[in-house]
């Protein structure tokens, strides 16, 4: 009996270690799949990098830059202060023309430091060079590229060089490019400084609450006065249509559903769930990406709602569970914790850190930027509970140096150049526009007894000139700034002209130093003065104002708020101060501030200028029209009307338009404009021209009253005249009478 009984135990005991092997191998497979399904999620949002590029033309050098004789420009193009770049490199694109004989150079350079050297062979080509960009953090936000040509043509070393056969001609395609870490990126400046030039803005759907609506459009309005594009991306609704060009799916997640819909999907793509939007997160679609979040409590239920159905399809897989509450709690808190009232926050969202807006807290946004305060924000969570921009100072206005105005000292042979670009809001605010600017050069003595000469321009507009004494000594140049000469970006830009002196041709001609001192040179404000032109709008519409809008736009969020951003950015309206009026349907509006008003009719108004349903432009004259016409497309019309006592501006739409207003602009004249894609194609005039001409640069208070007596005085003489005239008359006819008698 005892063998039986040993066998059987000996079977048992078999058939037990066999079942736990087997049991283990698959407790062992289930484990394998479900680590490889959540490694594969907890790769998810790993990123090379921030690529970030940015073009001459996109920082409002739309035109090619010609150099020609001896010429020197600088150009300064944005960097994020204090961030390292990885891969940053300046792809520099020029072309040169040289017609004559002689020696034609190039030099470019980096901050200062020679980076290219090269001469220039007869006849025409591209000089395109990619130059490499220290990596290291920067003190400021800027890179300086600097292109010095030189082209001599002379046959003896005096002659003059002032041939216009030989140029360089810089392309405004020449591009900044690199790439930041997302790890260096902490804290809300960090995230500002790292915005692209064409900004998204995410909201939580395509209609909105009117706090989430009020925040989004003065988001976009600071984004475009700060030399930036708004895009507007809002979270889809399921059923919407989707374009899923470029996204890519790794196929480990070809297990779960909401994953596997995307992979296989088709480059027109219908959102089928919820959870398909949730994983559309994951990977970071840029159809559900933003720079910015507009995180208000609607996005971050969409953001629960999206996260949970995902979670759902991953039942059947604990670990890729637990991967997906690890990868939300770390890549996407918004969908855990709503911000405070008033509260700015630097949050990862994917593959990337956003900065998340409460949805009160758009003004204070716009009010920051206006202040030029954002470089205080260099936490990563902070409250505003105020931010206005600051008063202009009636006697000293703004220096330049606040501004980025450079006090390095330059080499003039026969001219120089000193530039800077600043935008319009950091030089307009409370109700005020630039009025006037005062401007302090020195420059050293040279060989020549000619005086050199010193020009002001702004945006390439001549504002005053003077010749300069050259004892090394600051020297004083004034002018008016025409509400004309401005821009949502300016360039202000002196240039210094030397004549050469060779004596004899006995000494070869050198260059002497010459400074702009943006430390005691500023810019001073106008009073606003109410003409009915844009102009004339611009500092009314910097200060409290209203911007009127039909509650359709609502509605219909995205596309917008790009227009809003566009209008408010052309017009001059403050993102900070500013309230928003929402017209309901077929209400007329009843400004009681000078305002901006976009296709909501004005209580009051008499325009010129008549759009019947998005088809017929008709703009009237004093006895016939001056236009009448239909068919247009892909337009809109702008006037300056007045209203209840209040002066504004109209906006209507001509055609449909399914975005924002194109390339930044400034309503700048006349007081009407037809506005295109690419910015305005006609501008009218009715009204008085005089009222754009500026006053002298030395004209006071009293400019009126000497207005006044130019002409009064000689009409006060000549009767004064006529009257003594006549009493003589009347004397010699008395005379004439008493000799008769």
């Amino acid at each position: 009996m005892q063998p039986t009984i040993r066998q059987s135990l000996s079977r048992t005991r078999a058939r037990w270690a066999l079942g736990s092997l087997l049991g283990l191998g698959a407790l062992f497979a289930q484990t394998a799949s479900a680590s490889a399904l959540g490694d594969a999620i907890r790769q998810l949002g790993a990123s090379d990098g921030l690529q970030r590029s940015v073009t001459l033309k996109e920082l409002g050098i739309v035109d090619p830059v010609v150099l020609a004789g001896t010429a020197t420009q600088d150009f300064y193009l944005p960097v994020p202060r204090g961030l390292p770049l990885g891969d940053a490199s300046i792809a520099f694109d020029s072309r040169y023309l040289k017609g004559e004989p002689g020696v034609s150079t190039v030099v470019i350079s980096l901050n200062g430091t020679p980076a290219v050297s090269q001469t220039v062979p007869d006849g025409d080509g591209m000089l395109q060079r990619t130059l490499p960009v220290a990596q290291q953090a920067r003190a400021s936000d800027f890179v300086r590229l600097g292109v010095n040509w030189r082209s001599r043509n002379g046959q003896v070393r005096c002659d003059d060089n002032h041939s216009l056969a030989n140029s360089l001609t810089i392309s405004p395609q020449t591009r900044l490019s690199y790439r930041v870490d997302p790890r260096d990126v902490r804290s809300i400046e960090d995230v500002w400084n790292t915005l692209p030039v064409r900004t998204t803005v995410l909201v939580a759907g395509r209609q909105l609450e009117q706090a989430s609506f009020d925040s989004a459009w003065r988001i976009g309005a600071s984004l475009q006065r700060n030399n930036r594009r708004m895009t507007v991306n809002a979270l889809p609704a399921v059923g919407e249509t989707l374009d899923l060009r470029g996204l890519e799916v790794p196929a480990a997640l070809a297990g779960v559903p909401a994953f596997a819909a995307l992979r296989g999907a088709e480059p027109r793509h219908k959102l089928a769930s919820e959870a398909e939007l949730g994983a559309l997160l994951m990977l970071g679609a840029a159809q559900v990406s933003g720079d910015i979040v507009v995180a208000d409590k609607a996005l971050q239920q969409r953001l629960t709602s999206a996260f949970a159905a995902l979670q759902a399809q991953l039942a059947a897989d604990p670990d890729a569970g637990q991967a997906l509450q690890q990868w939300r709690a770390r890549r996407a808190p918004l969908a855990n914790e709503a911000l405070a009232s008033q509260q700015l926050r630097a949050l990862p969202m994917g593959r990337q850190m956003v900065l998340a807006v409460a949805a009160d807290a758009g003004a204070r946004v716009a009010g920051l930027q206006e202040a030029a305060l954002q470089r205080l924000l260099v936490s990563d969570n902070v409250t505003v509970a105020a931010a206005q921009p600051p008063q202009w100072d009636e006697a000293k206005g703004i220096r330049l140096s606040s501004l980025g105005g450079s006090p390095d000292s330059f080499d003039v042979l026969s001219r120089g150049d000193w530039t800077m670009n600043f935008p319009l809001s950091a030089v307009a605010s409370q109700g005020q526009m630039p009025g006037e600017i005062t401007l302090y050069v020195a420059a050293a003595p040279g060989a020549s007894a000619t005086r050199p000469v010193a020009t002001l321009f702004w945006n390439g507009m001549l504002l005053s000139a003077r010749q300069l004494e050259a004892n090394g000594q600051p020297e004083r140049l004034s002018a008016r700034v025409p509400g004309y000469a401005l821009g949502i970006n300016n360039t202000l830009r002196v240039s210094v002209q030397r004549q050469p002196y060779s004596a004899d041709c006995n000494e070869i001609p050198q260059p002497y130093p010459a400074s702009v001192l943006p430390a005691i040179s500023y810019v001073t404000p106008g009073k606003a003065e109410a003409n009915g032109s844009f102009i004339g709008l611009l500092p009314l519409l910097g200060a409290k104002s209203q911007f009127l809008v039909p509650a359709s736009y609502l509605s219909a969020a995205p596309a917008a708020l790009e227009r809003m951003a566009n209008l408010a950015a052309a017009s001059g309206l403050s993102a900070s101060q500013a309230e928003l009026v929402v017209a309901q349907a077929d209400a007329t509006g009843k400004p009681s501030m000078p305002f901006v008003a976009m296709e909501v009719p004005v209580d009051g108004a008499k325009p010129l200028v008549t759009v019947t349903d998005r088809q017929q432009l008709r703009i009237r004259g004093k006895s016939v029209d001056w236009l009448d016409i239909k068919g247009l497309k892909q337009l809109s019309s702008a006037e300056v009307v007045t209203a209840g006592g209040q002066q504004g501006i109209l906006w209507h739409a001509i055609g449909e338009w399914t975005g924002g207003l194109g390339e930044p602009f400034l309503l700048n004249r006349g007081n009407i404009a037809v506005i295109g894609g690419d910015g305005p194609l006609a501008w009218v005039d009715s009204s008085n021209p005089e009222t754009g001409i500026p006053s002298g640069p030395h004209e006071s208070a009293f400019h009126e009253w000497r207005n006044f007596l130019s002409w009064s005085v000689p009409g006060i003489a000549i009767a004064l005249f006529v009257v003594l005239l006549l009493v003589v008359l009347a004397w010699a006819v008395a005379r004439s009478k008493q000799s008769k008698h």
